[in-house]
């Protein structure tokens, strides 16, 4: 059972198979499949996630099959720390120029709700314009920069070597503990020369050029000079640095991956339940010539529905081939695989946990610490790797270690193939011995349970046939059913294609709708003769939210395991953001429960260049008892879908059978006390025919003519009757309808029964244009159509929704706070306000303010409101921002004159236009702006004093030209 969480955080238990994935560069992934609990199989879209091993793992992709009496639901998953690291942005960025590692990393990770460690020394180094990216790409260039590995702990945190992992003892060898040992060489990118160019060595004179370097492998001599596409990079700043870049280039352009099973690991002594990525082993394979050191490099493991472990498989490389052909020979490639010399030379290199030295040369090293690492070798094949342990060179390895293994290994493998001889020989002479004892026993008990299963057998087949026939015809389009069961006989006709007007005939009286933007049926576009449904948010913003068309569902009964086959023809234009639709057949129980649903195609989340026909086989759920087609858009965008068919019959490619306009089937059922036979509908219900039982007789339709002299016995209770000619003597009439009476006098308050639909059915025929129904009143004048709502009023033209008047409250408010909303619909284009002109009564009226949308403003008019009339601000103008200052439009007086103000509310700052000054007002004081340019205008060169001496003289001025 795996844990699984949704958007609310709800937990939810399924079984799953699962493969866990796992590399040295961090990654932690899950794909897997779910094949238990509905809410997960139904339910599970954007939002989830997964608990594997103590941490949580997002959801990124998912895709329901219908696997015929089930349905399994794929998903890929990765850690928690990729997914919302790279939903994280790191906004702003660093000062371009040089920066520790420390420095880049907190940028990274301060407000990420993660932390890191570093465990390698870095030296600074130089980027441009690093930040305003997602914190996972920011992280990942990082550590593409600084050349390191990173791991995540346990706790949460990320661990950053320059090499995770371990270097540990463990030996596989083909033929004694390894079964099989698969190899991949990528010889395509081997090279032997490299050239490099690093930063400017003198910023100021680019004619000294740039530092240079280059690198010839030992292997050139072999193969010879392969060169390498040159490194160009001004973070090199010295040819040492440079040249080691291309050394390693060089040296990894050759390498080899191994792949290696986990049981295979762990029997030759893996310490570890599950390796980790990292680890160096030792692989040896006579028959391929291999025996090298080499890394897991990634580790991918299978989980069954209990959460067993299955299998598991190790992705592993050796070192470069530089590396095998310096350091290897034919007696000492063991020796050489496990030590951790990386070239030779007489100089000491710190080995990398920072700490201790390793050593390479004929002579003893000098002042060795604890846990240092000496190789030696005299050049005549005389070898050894020594560690310095409590003041003393311990030997590890030698140049016989190869051979002891050999040895070992031959000599374990001879024992163990004598054990199995003679445990094979054993149980074949047990496995005899208990085949004689039970021979004659079982050959009766065998004839028994033959001769009962053949009795059995012919016995059902007979009851079978003989209980239940079916009779379909395909010619008409019609399907006949007659099914006989223990107590009865029932017989039914349908029209093959079981969605009820799948050709939209009634546009979508038939169909459900769901959703803040509807399916439309747009008569004027047909596909191979037949309508198309379309949903198309246009600008109303969509996103998150869902709409559905939904047909009449199909009742059924005692059909499980009844084949079905359905299809649909979709045409998707356009998605908005994170956007997919689908189309499924939904069956449900009597409960309304889901039982089962069947994808149709699977789901689309990609524009379409056409139209598109796809198709699922369907099997009836034992408790399904209904079902029906939903097409289901998620998120904004313009999809159509139109022929959608379900029936018994499996059509030919490109093939169409339209359903009936209606959703009624004839019926007959025969039971012993039961009876019925006429037209029922999709609910079950008779609704023309005649049905009984042992309580009496119900016959019902719309209209019942019965021809000749009708005698009737008994009461006789009529609840409406309409007499053409009658002689009644006394009569208790209940209901009555009169075609022609004169009444002198009616009291109102006698009148008893539903009097509002009884004037609202004699309103709405006498005025036509104007009806009553139970959400309001609609009039019709002449292509505008106005409907009276419970919230306001809604205006139409020419089938499209214009806008409206109507009482609003506001999201984060209560009920009671409520407004007066003018809104416009998202198909119509402005909205304005008008006025004819003084006197007149019939012209068009003249726009005074309007607003536009983005792509509808005429000419000569702009997106957004539009002020064609004049405009008075008797209050203050508020500005975006924080800013509590307001902007005013006034009078100010000054002169003996009245100036139009614009500026500050107070009036302390801003500016007066007077017929041909402008003047800047400061507080009580105003000055003549006009003048002030004028004077300085076309003045040319000017020095203006900045300092002046206390004798008057200038000290120092600034030069400036008017």
């Amino acid at each position: 059972m795996l844990k699984f969480r949704d958007p609310q955080s709800n937990i939810q238990l399924a079984e799953a198979e699962l493969t866990y994935k796992e590399a040295v560069n961090g990654e932690k992934s899950l794909t897997g499949t779910i094949y238990s609990n509905d809410e997960v199989l139904h339910q599970m879209e954007r939002g989830w996630s997964v608990m594997f091993n103590g941490d949580w793992y997002y959801i990124t992709y998912v895709a329901p099959t219908d696997g015929g009496n089930s349905i399994t639901v794929e998903f890929d998953a990765v850690h928690e720390f990729f997914f919302k690291m790279s939903k994280s942005v790191a906004y702003g960025t660093l000062k371009d120029g040089s920066h520790t590692a420390k420095e880049y990393l907190d940028f990274v990770f301060n407000g990420s709700g993660y932390s890191y460690t570093l465990l390698s020394q870095v030296d600074a180094w130089e980027k441009q314009s690093f930040g305003d990216k997602n914190r996972l790409a920011l992280f990942n260039d990082l550590i593409s920069d600084m050349e390191m590995e990173f791991s995540i702990a346990d706790s949460g945190r990320i661990m950053i070597a320059s090499e995770i992992g371990q270097d540990l003892s463990t030996i596989v060898r083909k033929g004694f503990n390894l079964q099989e040992l698969n190899l991949e060489y990528n010889v395509s990118d081997f090279v032997t020369y490299a050239k490099g160019f690093g930063a400017l060595i003198d910023k100021d004179d680019e004619s000294k050029g740039r530092y240079e370097a280059e690198y010839t492998s030992p292997l050139a001599s072999v193969y010879g000079k392969l060169e390498a596409d040159p490194i160009t990079d001004e973070r090199f700043t010295k040819t040492a640095s440079l040249q080691a870049a291309l050394k390693k280039a060089v040296d990894s352009s050759y390498s080899i991956s191994v792949g290696i099973s986990l049981q295979e690991l762990q029997n030759a002594g893996y310490d570890y339940e599950s390796p980790v990525p990292g680890d160096y082993i030792l692989a040896v394979d006579e028959q391929l010539d291999f025996n090298q050191r080499i890394r897991i490099i990634s580790v991918e493991e299978e989980y069954n529905v209990y959460g067993e472990r299955i299998s598991s498989s190790v992705e592993a490389g050796s070192l470069s081939a530089t590396k095998q052909k310096l350091d290897g020979s034919e007696s000492n490639s063991v020796v050489l695989a496990l030590s951790h010399a990386t070239e030779q030379a007489d100089n000491a290199v710190k080995t990398a946990n920072g700490k201790n030295t390793s050593y390479s040369g004929p002579n003893q090293p000098q002042s060795p610490r604890e846990g240092d690492m000496w190789w030696y070798d005299n050049g005549s094949g005389t070898s050894f790797m020594k560690q310095y342990n409590n003041g003393d060179w311990v030997t590890l390895v030698d140049s016989n270690t190869k051979q002891n293994i050999k040895d070992a290994v031959d000599s374990a493998i001879e024992t163990s193939n004598t054990y199995t001889d003679e445990l094979n020989d054993k149980q074949v002479e047990l496995t005899n011995e208990l085949n004689d004892k039970v021979a004659n026993g079982e050959a009766l008990l065998k004839q028994e349970i033959t001769d009962r299963e053949n009795g059995d057998s012919v016995t059902l087949q007979a009851g079978k046939d003989f209980v239940t026939s079916q009779i379909k015809d395909y010619d008409t389009g019609m399907q006949s059913q007659i099914s006989q069961v223990s107590d009865g006989i029932m017989a039914s006709v349908s029209s093959t294609n079981l969605i009820t007007d799948s050709s939209f005939v009634n546009a979508t009286a038939n169909w459900t709708l769901a959703g803040d933007v509807s399916w439309k049926i747009d008569n004027e576009i047909m596909l191979k003769g037949v309508r198309v449904a379309t949903f198309n948010n246009g600008s109303t913003d969509f996103d998150r939210k869902t709409s559905t068309l939904k047909s009449t569902p199909i009742y059924t009964m005692n059909l499980g395991g009844t084949q079905f086959y359905a299809s649909i023809d979709i045409y998707a234009q356009s998605f908005g953001t994170s956007a997919y639709m689908k189309a499924e057949i939904v069956q449900k129980n009597s409960s309304g429960t889901t039982t089962k649903t069947t994808a149709i195609g699977g789901s689309f989340d990609t524009a379409m260049s056409g139209w598109n026909t796809y198709t699922a086989d369907i099997t009836l759920d034992s408790a399904t008892t209904q079902l029906y087609l939903q097409v289901t858009q998620y998120g904004g965008g313009k999809i159509s879908v139109a022929r959608p068919y379900l029936g018994s019959t499996k059509l030919n490619a490109g093939d169409y059978i339209p359903g009936s306009s209606t959703d009624n089937t004839s019926t007959l059922k025969l039971f012993n006390n039961f009876f019925a036979f006429g037209i029922q509908s999709n609910t079950g219900a008779i609704i023309s025919g005649i049905n009984g039982d042992s309580s009496g007789l119900n016959i019902v339709g719309k209209k019942i003519t019965i021809s000749g002299d009708t005698t009737f016995i008994g009461n006789n209770f009529m609840d409406g009757a309409l007499i053409k000619n009658a002689s009644i003597g006394t009569a208790q009439i209940a209901d009555v309808s009169i075609t022609n009476a004169k009444i002198a006098s009616l009291d109102v308050n006698k009148i008893s029964g539903n009097v509002s639909n009884f004037i609202q059915s004699n309103w709405n025929g006498k005025y036509g244009s104007t009806t009553i129904n139970s959400t309001g009143m609609t009039v019709n004048s002449g292509g505008v159509i106005t409907d009276f709502m419970n919230s306001g009023m809604k205006l139409t033209m020419a089938g499209e929704s214009i806008g409206g008047i109507g009482v609003q409250g506001m999201t984060g408010k209560p009920n009671t706070y409520q407004g007066l909303t003018f809104w416009l619909d998202g198909n119509a284009e402005y909205m304005a306000w008008a006025a004819r002109n003084n006197g007149d009564t019939s012209m068009n009226p003249v726009i005074q303010m309007s607003w536009y949308r983005s792509n509808s403003a005429p000419t000569g008019a702009y997106a957004g409101f539009n002020f064609d009339d004049d405009v008075i601000f008797n209050q203050g103008i508020n500005v975006p921002g924080i800013s509590k200052a307001k902007l005013g439009f006034t009078t100010k007086t000054f002169n003996g004159f009245n100036y139009p103000y614009f500026g500050d509310s107070r009036l302390q700052a801003g500016l007066a236009y007077g017929s041909g000054y402008t003047y800047l007002i400061s507080g009580t004081t105003y000055y003549n702006l006009t003048r002030v340019i004028k004077a300085l205008d076309n003045l040319g060169a000017v020095k203006i004093p900045s300092v002046i001496n206390s004798d008057g003289t200038v000290k120092t001025w600034f030069n400036v030209t008017l």
